[in-house]
């Protein structure tokens, strides 16, 4: 909670920012300079780019920050409107950059509790155990998929994604009531449901699915390196 001119206002956390919100997050074009920032890579690039922000990047980015605001916070528009950028800037500075990060392609910046289960419209929701369904993995073996275990993992996978609802789909299809079978109309609607899902259960079941798929990939590694090792066995 903060206040301004004698007035407390709210501003979301992940237990109070929804899904939708976060893709409208995400959809809201960053100005270019905090591009750079945000895609430096190290401390040394950051602290260069900095040294070449202008006055007119800073009115940028309070533009940007006003426009975050009015989905991140309950301060009225009109507020906002006639507020000084740098002021913009600086809630945006204190309360709002993470999540920001994290939602454009960073690691998300939030410890999992590891929820083995969660209540949204009067239902329980279980996280799963395993990624198979029907002794299938879903989603299918898609490029998508085969993204989110090999190399990038699967945030950044979703993070780059022209579809940001692959989140919402992938809790609608691994998360159902207990002993509910998959189907995948039902997933499929389900997944708008969860438009107003908060994003800390998100990154509870992203974490969760992370973990699985490392598990996966470390199971075929070691099965592979076990057939490897037997038929090397049986040409000496």
């Amino acid at each position: 909670m903060i206040e301004i001119d004698d007035k407390k206002y709210n501003i979301k956390n992940w237990d109070t920012l929804t899904i939708q919100e976060a893709e409208q997050l995400t959809n809201i074009e960053l100005p270019e300079k905090m591009k750079e920032l945000y895609t430096s890579g190290t401390k040394e690039k950051f602290e260069e780019i900095q040294k070449t922000i202008t006055v007119e990047d800073e009115i940028n980015f309070g533009e940007y920050a006003g426009e975050v605001l009015k989905i991140m916070s309950d301060i009225p528009d009109e507020l906002l409107k006639y507020m000084q950028y740098f002021d913009r800037n600086d809630l945006y500075e204190h309360y709002c950059r993470d999540k920001i990060v994290s939602l454009i392609g960073g690691m998300p910046n939030y410890e999992p509790k590891k929820i083995e289960s969660f209540e949204f419209n009067g239902e329980t929701f279980v996280l799963p155990k395993s990624l198979k369904i029907f002794d299938k993995y879903l989603p299918n073996h898609s490029e998508t998929s085969l993204t989110f275990v090999e190399g990038q993992g699967l945030f950044k996978a979703y993070a780059e994604s022209q579809d940001k609802g692959n989140l919402k789909m992938l809790i609608a299809i691994y998360c159902r009531p207990e002993g509910e079978e998959y189907n995948e109309q039902k997933a499929i609607e389900r997944s708008e449901q969860f438009n107003d899902l908060s994003m800390e259960v998100a990154w509870e079941v992203f974490f969760c699915i992370t973990e699985l798929l490392n598990i996966s990939v470390k199971t075929i590694n070691t099965s592979y390196q076990e057939i490897l090792e037997k038929a090397s066995a049986s040409l000496n």
